[in-house]
């Protein structure tokens, strides 16, 4: 009987804690669902422009989890757009003090508010401390290297881009500021490489265009129209950009034959494609003898889209654009050519 009587109450017992565990679990998802609905309710109001209204559902989610570092990097990043940046830095050394979930997003925020804010140094220290903790976050390597070029410390800038790089070949930010970042230097091969790899990723919008005008300025760079109608071609010299000076000598021979007599009735874009397809081959060769960060990145990936049959279709989509009839006419009558290059770079693998 005594047995029977025990039983009972270690069953009722078991019965409760089961109950007690099922509650708390219950409990537990409610809260976490609570919280999820009220930070997705202020994405969509900081999205409308709505902060104040923003701050205060990450706010309320912060008062029934007090850990949450989402709504703790939501609220950093809805006062660094409310021009509230001591309280997003606030926000932002939460999250990183937690070390638990939005930290390298943090980092890049709190790089960011400390660069707009003109404390340049510390922006650049603050994105060197999330790369030695996210060392594949290529967008902490894209931030630090845009702070050094506005510095104009331009081999630390050209260091992180090309580290950035490596791990997300397609970030068409980071070719856009090693293009422009190369011809301030007077890298024009390495310029040309890089703005035309961002024109593949954005033929088009206000950047394309910039980008664009850049790209066909650093093609005639060294050649210009005298009085007797004849060309007049500078042959720089730089050290630092040795390795690709015969293909910039190569490229100035090329543009300034494009008003011979053998040439005219050729369009702009045929002349381009013909220049390119010499340069891309050119430039294949010299691969061969030489090795880094640029022959195994950009003219490994050239010479391949060369020797694959792509160069002239390259051409004519950078060049969208202009906004040029014979562009879109030319796509449009080579469709299985622009299918088959987008495949192409779809399936190309880098070094």
């Amino acid at each position: 009987m005594q047995y029977q009587q025990t039983k009972k109450m270690y069953m009722k017992n078991i019965v409760g804690l089961v109950l007690s565990f099922i509650f708390s679990i219950t409990v537990v998802f409610a809260q976490q669902n609570t919280v999820a609905n009220l930070i997705a309710e202020g994405v969509k109001l900081h999205d409308r422009g709505d902060y104040s209204g923003a701050i205060e559902k990450y706010k309320q989610a912060l008062k029934i989890d007090k850990n949450s570092q989402q709504a703790n990097y939501e609220l950093a990043s809805t006062y660094y757009a409310y021009k509230k940046f001591d309280e997003s830095l606030t926000y932002c050394n939460k999250v990183i003090a937690a070390n638990n979930g939005y930290v390298d997003q943090a980092y890049i925020l709190k790089g960011s508010i400390l660069d707009e804010s003109g404390k340049h140094t510390q922006a650049l220290k603050t994105y060197k401390e999330g790369i030695k903790k996210y060392t594949n976050n290529s967008l902490l390597y894209y931030n630090l290297a845009l702070t050094a070029f506005n510095l104009k410390e331009y081999k630390d800038a050209d260091n992180a881009l090309m580290k950035g790089l490596k791990i997300n070949p397609s970030h068409a930010s980071s070719h856009l500021l090693l293009g422009y970042s190369m011809s301030v230097q007077g890298n024009r091969i390495k310029s040309i490489l890089a703005i035309g790899n961002f024109l593949m990723l954005e033929p088009t919008g206000k950047r394309a265009e910039s980008a664009l005008a850049l790209y066909e300025d650093e093609l005639n760079k060294h050649v210009k129209n005298n009085d007797s109608g004849g060309v007049n071609i500078t042959v720089p010299f730089s050290k630092k950009d040795e390795e690709f000076s015969s293909a910039d000598l190569m490229l100035s021979l090329m543009q300034s034959s494009n008003n011979n007599e053998a040439n005219k009735g050729k369009s702009k874009y045929e002349l381009l494609a013909e220049n390119m397809k010499s340069l891309f081959s050119m430039l294949g060769e010299l691969k061969k003898e030489n090795k880094g960060f640029w022959w195994d990145f950009y003219v490994g990936f050239y010479n391949a889209l060369n020797n694959a049959g792509h160069t002239e279709t390259f051409c004519y989509y950078i060049n969208q654009t202009k906004k040029d009839n014979s562009v879109y006419t030319w796509l449009q009558d080579n469709n299985k050519k622009y299918s088959d290059f987008s495949n192409w770079y779809i399936s190309y693998k880098r070094n």
